[in-house]
């Protein structure tokens, strides 16, 4: 019975330790960065913000409504308030206010405020949008760079097993006298070389690995480990560079969010030029009060209730205001945002520049890719070939061992070409795609 508890228990720790083990793929890694992201939450609070902003532009449209009461105590000589006289008695006195306004017309200024207000909430919304999209892009990158080092630690490790087992063949054949100990101390010396290099490239996948955690926001003990599954290099179909910007700019955050900044701007001008034009304005009040001066015929001061009911007063009125002369203040104003939206202007001519050369050589990037990625497979082909004839010569004292390595080193290098193309293909295909809309992790 103890024995099936044990297995059991194995049994369910291997089981749990596979789970922990389940592969990442990209989806995978950028789901989680956009879930533990805090750069992303500070923008859903700047949007509430922006949110709260456009409703209180609408409500800025209401009424203006206020209340208010006093109460004292007055000693020596005072004015009654109710009679205006001078008194020379201390006496109580209460009363109560109030009171509404209302903006009629301030040359559509409140109006402007909330499309300016909807404007912003736009833009901030976004500029979240943007924000999720370059945090997958740069989990994205970071992914690939993982796997880059991941293939290059493999294309070294072969080298510096290949090089290891020359050279126990190598201290074989000095000991029969059949190579010379230079030749041995040129290897030893290519080997610890190769080691060194593949040093270098299991500390550059250690960074890499770091900075895609850190991308993510992957603080625990968590081990990544990345799904290496390819998805087959299919070529690409000629795309049009003006049907891709079309495309792009129709939907894109990025793009948008110059556009919405730019209406903005104008509304914002607006409202500047709404300050030449008069405002008028309604005014309503209600008061009332109570003044311990205030006393009827035998000399009694008159009930709290009373006084409240005989002193009540109704105000209704309106007000005009013209402007005139504000030391230029208002023209400086529409001047610097007139200047404003001519910027805004100008910065989403600029954005649209660089979308438009920046989709081009991604276009041009693709193709190319393509082109290399083929040509490095069959250069690396012909270089396994050599480096195979070349290692039978040298198994044979036909060849040095300088030129040996120099075909084992060929070798490394084209293997290392078709790994950096075959990646960089795959990063210009997802970009490529975004372009046209579609969220590769969605």
């Amino acid at each position: 019975m103890r024995k099936n508890f044990i297995l059991f228990f194995i049994f369910w720790f291997a089981l749990g330790h596979a789970l922990a083990q389940t592969n990442w793929n990209l989806n995978r890694c950028i789901s989680f960065a956009i879930e533990n992201n805090i750069g992303l939450k500070q923008m859903e609070i700047q949007e509430k913000i922006a949110s709260e902003d456009l409703s209180q532009s609408k409500r800025n449209l209401l009424p203006g409504v206020s209340a208010s009461s006093r109460a004292g105590i007055s000693f020596g000589r005072s004015v009654d308030p109710n009679t205006n006289d001078i008194v020379n008695n201390e006496f109580f006195n209460n009363s109560y206010d109030i009171g509404a306004s209302m903006t009629l017309f301030n040359g559509f200024r409140l109006v402007n405020q909330i499309e300016y207000q909807k404007f912003r909430k736009k833009a901030s919304e976004l500029n979240r949008l943007n924000t999720l999209d370059d945090l997958a892009f740069g989990v994205m990158n970071s992914y690939f760079d993982v796997l880059y080092y991941k293939g290059m630690l493999k294309i070294a490790g072969e080298q510096v097993e290949t090089s290891r087992i020359n050279v126990k063949k190598m201290e074989k054949q000095l000991e029969l006298g059949m190579k010379s100990k230079p030749d041995l101390l040129e290897m030893r010396a290519n080997f610890e070389s190769e080691e060194l290099r593949r040093i270098q490239v299991e500390n550059s996948l250690k960074t890499a690995m770091l900075k895609l955690k850190q991308r993510m926001n992957l603080t625990d003990g968590t081990e990544l480990v990345l799904d290496e599954e390819q998805s087959p290099m299919v070529a690409s179909g000629k795309q049009e560079q003006n049907n891709l910007f079309t495309a792009y700019t129709q939907w894109s955050p990025y793009y948008q969010s110059f556009e919405a900044r730019l209406k903005a701007s104008r509304k914002s001008l607006a409202i500047s030029r709404s300050q030449l034009y008069p405002s008028v304005s309604a005014y309503s009040s209600m008061g009332t009060g109570f003044y311990e001066t205030t006393k009827d015929e035998s000399g009694r001061t008159i009930g709290f209730g009373t006084q409240l009911d005989n002193n009540r007063s109704q105000y209704l009125g309106g007000a005009i205001n013209i402007p005139i002369f504000s030391r230029w203040a208002v023209r400086s104003d529409i001047k610097k945002a007139k200047l404003e939206v001519e910027q805004a202007q100008n910065t989403l001519d600029q954005e649209k520049q660089k979308l438009y050369f920046e989709m081009a050589n991604n276009l041009n990037d693709l193709e190319a890719l393509e082109k290399e990625y083929n040509q490095y497979q069959r250069q690396q082909e012909a270089d396994q070939l050599a480096f195979q004839a070349s290692e039978k010569k040298f198994e044979q004292g036909l060849v040095n061992v300088v030129d040996f390595y120099i075909a084992k080193n060929r070798l490394a290098n084209s293997a290392s070409q078709v790994l950096k193309a075959r990646l960089q293909w795959e990063i210009k295909r997802k970009v490529l795609d975004f372009y046209m809309g579609k969220r590769f992790w969605e």
